[in-house]
C-alpha cells in the first residue's frame, strides 16, 4: 500500500533552542498551534500528548516516539474520531538568522489528505513565526 507524506519547511527567526521550547512546552504550543479563537489546550503526560480546541471541537493526540533536543522530534498523531495513526517528524537546523524547520507528516492513504496537512502545517508554522518575531 502506498503512503503519502505532507512535507513542509520554512525558516524561523529564532534559534533551535527557542523553537524547541515552542514545540514542546504545553503552554507555548497552545499559544500558537491553532488560531487564538480556537481556545486551544495542550496536555502532556510523560510521553503522551493531546492538543484540543474548544471551537471548533477538534483534537489530536499521540505519543512522543523519539527526541533529540533541540534538533528532532518524532510523534505519533491521531485525530479524534479517526482510526488512522500517522507520524510527525520535525527537524530543526541552525541558520545564520535563526533556524530552518522541516516537518514530514507521514502515513496518509491518499495524496489529498497529505496535501491538506501541508496547508495545516504551513498555517501553524506561520503562527509560530509570528509569535517568535513578536517575542524577539
Amino acid at each position: 500500500m502506498t503512503e503519502f507524506t505532507a512535507h513542509y519547511e520554512c525558516d524561523l527567526s529564532a534559534g533551535p533552542d527557542r523553537v524547541w521550547q515552542a514545540l514542546t512546552d504545553p503552554t507555548e504550543l497552545a499559544a500558537w498551534f491553532w488560531p487564538p479563537s480556537f481556545g486551544t489546550t495542550v496536555t502532556v503526560d510523560g510521553t503522551t500528548w493531546r492538543i484540543a480546541a474548544a471551537t471548533p471541537a477538534i483534537a489530536a493526540s499521540g505519543s512522543v516516539l523519539a527526541t533529540e533536543p533541540p534538533n528532532s522530534l518524532l510523534r505519533s498523531w491521531r485525530w479524534d474520531g479517526e482510526e488512522l495513526v500517522t507520524t510527525v517528524a520535525i527537524r530543526l537546523a541552525s541558520t545564520a538568522a535563526g533556524c530552518h524547520i522541516t516537518v514530514d507528516h507521514a502515513g496518509f492513504p491518499e495524496q489529498q489528505a497529505a496535501d491538506d496537512h501541508v496547508v495545516g502545517w504551513r498555517d501553524c508554522l506561520a503562527r509560530l513565526s509570528s509569535r517568535l518575531s513578536i517575542a524577539s
